[in-house]
């Protein structure tokens, strides 16, 4: 039933496309020439058009069957549950410059003739009218992917589920889908062979039956999905299982039983028809290093442009009050183990500048000058480190970078650890936000620091940098 649903879906999805790019176009022909803003910065030269050259039948038969194709052909309507919303938006990005470039070259051979003179067109109208389909149909597919998972948290628009399964793996999927109810999924039951479980509750969910009762428990159900979440060890369990339900109108999907070699979310390539897992893949992998790297720069670049007053001022105070160099420079390990020299505002005396690299600094260290004080209390002393992030070398967030004898160290007694430079290093982090820094935790910090990593997101970025600025204010706030 609902896999009939999805086409009615699919078809409103598309004709709403197309009445939102319809609109787009209108919209843009009335902001292009009719908008003061729009008509004092770029004036109109030709006299305004007739909205008759834009909005005719051709182009809207063009439109009609340009705009659905490219969405499809870009996967923009299959109905997958769980799709991160910067996949959405990516996906719209594209689609839409795609289907306008090629509305556009459509237009070079469709252009209307007005007494013998081909009619030319604005270039401004059509980079307005791509902006506003963007927004338009960016618009529609949020505020539709908002409703849905809305509807799927009351109950509806439900997908019957049973897990062939209840160990340890079939325990741990069933409570990603139960803290994740707006993909819609709901466990009907277990099956599993042991006999122990048979009728048992487990976490509110039913052992069902053993693995030979699968087709009837499908049946009486009206299961959609069976997820396969046996051992490795049961593998001719698992061939038996799926010669059993083959014939069944159901799909069915398998869980590797791999939960104890997993260290991030793992992801899934295709290599020549060959399924393979990535174990250790992060968020942080293709356009969301593209989206990542841009954000570092746009944000470093116009922090340096306003604090470049206050470091100037900072560095004289530096010289005036304790000599020496200004800045402190030190060799730190970031991503895929590559050494980088990280700089600081120098905060200690200049005689125990050979102590800084030996340990962390302790609350109240005598190593540290009054203004150091003062600048690690603001978070000044950090403030170099920008320049590390135009170049490369860093993010703005990220775990925070360490010297290489401690990775040496950490690597051999912290499980996990080195999977911290998969990842560029950051000024701030979910750590250290979090109080963790300097002489604490390092089992603590790591484990936010995975967490960290697991969970990218680029608002998480901005969650991380308000919480650091929050912080700083209330640190300030009790001098």
């Amino acid at each position: 039933m609902l896999k009939q649903n999805e086409r009615y879906i699919v078809f409103f999805q598309a004709v709403f496309d197309v009445l939102l790019t319809y609109a787009a176009l209108y919209l843009a022909y009335y902001v292009r020439f009719f908008s003061e803003v729009f008509t004092q910065s770029v004036p109109v030269e030709f006299g305004v058009p007739p909205i008759q050259d834009f909005l005719n039948l051709r182009y809207c038969l063009v439109i009609a069957f340009i705009w659905p194709l490219v969405f499809r052909v870009n996967k923009m309507y299959r109905t997958k549950r769980g799709v991160p919303i910067i996949d959405i938006i990516l996906s719209v990005v594209s689609s839409v410059t795609l289907s306008a470039t090629l509305f556009l070259v459509a237009t070079f051979f469709l252009r209307p003739v007005r007494e013998g003179v081909v009619v030319s067109y604005s270039r401004a109208m059509f980079v307005t009218f791509w902006i506003l389909n963007i927004i338009l149909v960016l618009a529609f597919r949020l505020s539709t992917r908002s409703m849905t998972h809305y509807a799927r948290k009351k109950g509806y628009n439900q997908r019957h589920i049973l897990i062939a399964g209840a160990g340890e793996l079939g325990q741990v999927f069933a409570q990603r889908l139960r803290s994740n109810p707006e993909m819609g999924l709901r466990i009907v039951g277990y099956v599993d062979d042991s006999p122990g479980k048979q009728g048992q509750v487990i976490d509110g969910i039913t052992v069902l039956g053993t693995l030979d009762d699968i087709s009837d428990i499908i049946r009486r159900e009206g299961i959609e999905q069976v997820y396969t979440a046996l051992p490795m060890t049961a593998h001719r369990r698992i061939y038996h299982l799926l010669s059993q339900i083959q014939n069944e109108c159901v799909d069915i999907r398998i869980i590797p039983d791999i939960l104890q070699y997993i260290t991030l979310r793992a992801g899934f390539m295709n290599m020549d028809g060959i399924p393979v897992i990535n174990l250790t893949e992060t968020p942080l992998s293709g356009a969301n290093i593209l989206i990542k790297r841009a954000f570092d720069l746009v944000v470093a670049s116009v922090t340096l442009i306003l604090f470049t007053p206050v470091m100037l001022v900072i560095a004289l105070i530096v010289k005036l009050t304790s000599g020496g160099p200004v800045l402190y420079k030190q060799t730190r390990m970031g991503m895929d183990l590559k050494t980088f020299d990280i700089y600081k505002f120098r905060s200690m005396y200049v005689n125990d500048q050979g102590l800084q690299g030996t340990g962390w600094t302790r609350v109240n260290d005598p190593r540290i000058t009054p203004f150091g004080r003062f600048m690690r209390r603001w978070n000044l002393d950090e403030l170099p480190q920008l320049f590390n992030v135009l170049a490369g070398d860093m993010s703005l967030v990220g775990p925070r970078p360490e010297q290489p004898a401690f990775v040496k160290e950490f690597r051999e007694r912290y499980p996990r650890y080195m999977i911290r430079h998969k990842v560029k290093s950051g000024i701030t982090g979910w750590a250290q936000v979090h109080g963790y820094r300097g002489d604490t935790s390092i089992k603590k910090r790591l484990d936010y620091d995975m967490q960290y990593i697991e969970n990218w997101s680029l608002s998480l970025d901005i969650k991380i940098l308000a919480l650091t600025a929050l912080q700083t204010y209330r640190n300030t706030a009790q001098l």
